[in-house]
């Protein structure tokens, strides 16, 4: 049965999920940039870059394990749903962290290139908001597994929408030699709500160096640091108690309010019933 009553969610919770990351560093505090935590030392541990391809791969607990080393550790539960209960985090600097399935990713893009790169995409899973394959909610991000070059361009994407309308157009500002782990995120054209496929992506002016991907995620939840070294949490009132859907591979990205080198310390809990 689905949970309905707060004795559900209690009746339902799961084991703590610890969350340790260290010394995560940031290049520039941007509105439509963050860093993600996955490619940092830690628990979880950290994960390699993946080599899917520029078509890439739905992100599921299949894929190679390596690749998804940073997720939060959770299982599917036996029956009914799963949702999230608690998300608290301790980071020594202040700033914004957001819950986010990681839906799909690729790999071989040219960091160098000015010309249009043809994306063939492998289908999402079917974890998007509407729990389907249409991508509703779904948006998309550069990030790098290697420290890239001095280039900034303006840096586009072509994708079809959350309806099925295909030549839409993304687009971000690119920071200067981004450090590992940066996740610049595509604006999103007038009135789409999500990414159901990239098709194409081109930059104005090389990057010059690095290793970079593309990668399609939900947002789950965010929660404030308002002050350094103090904890902030969510619940499952506070949250809004969003699904976890079967297979889920969630991650954390940060939003700094500084560019200091910032530890984290936090606990995951889901309830599942």
């Amino acid at each position: 049965m689905a949970i309905t009553t707060l004795d559900g969610v209690i009746a339902g919770m799961q084991a703590p999920q610890p969350i340790v990351k260290v010394g995560i560093a940031t290049a520039a505090v941007g509105a439509m940039r963050g860093y993600t935590l996955w490619y940092a030392a830690g628990n979880p541990g950290a994960s390699t870059a993946n080599a899917a391809g520029i078509n890439g791969q739905a992100v599921t607990p299949a894929v190679t394990a390596a690749t998804i080393g940073g997720r939060l550790r959770r299982t599917n539960p036996v029956s009914g749903n799963a949702h999230l209960a608690r998300l608290a985090m301790r980071a020594s600097q202040p700033g914004v962290l957001w819950l986010i399935d990681r839906l799909w990713h690729n790999s071989g893009l040219v960091v160098t290139s000015t010309a249009a790169q043809a994306i063939a995409a492998a289908a999402l899973p079917a974890r998007s908001g509407d729990g389907t394959v249409n991508g509703a909610n779904v948006m998309a991000a550069m990030e790098w597994s290697a420290t890239g070059g001095a280039g900034v361009p303006t840096v586009t994407l072509t994708y079809t929408d959350q309806d099925g309308n295909a030549g839409n157009t993304g687009t971000f500002t690119a920071v200067a030699s981004p450090p590992v782990g940066t996740f610049e995120i595509f604006t999103l054209a007038a009135g789409d709500t999500g990414v159901r496929a990239p098709t194409s992506f081109i930059q104005s002016a090389t990057r010059t160096s690095g290793t970079m991907h593309l990668v399609l995620f939900r947002v789950l939840a965010q929660v404030e640091v308002n002050s350094a070294n103090l904890g902030s949490a969510i619940d499952a009132i506070t949250s809004g108690m969003p699904r976890i859907y079967d297979d889920s591979i969630l991650q954390l990205v940060w939003f700094p309010s500084v560019t200091t080198a910032t530890n984290f310390m936090g606990q995951y809990i889901e309830t599942q019933g």
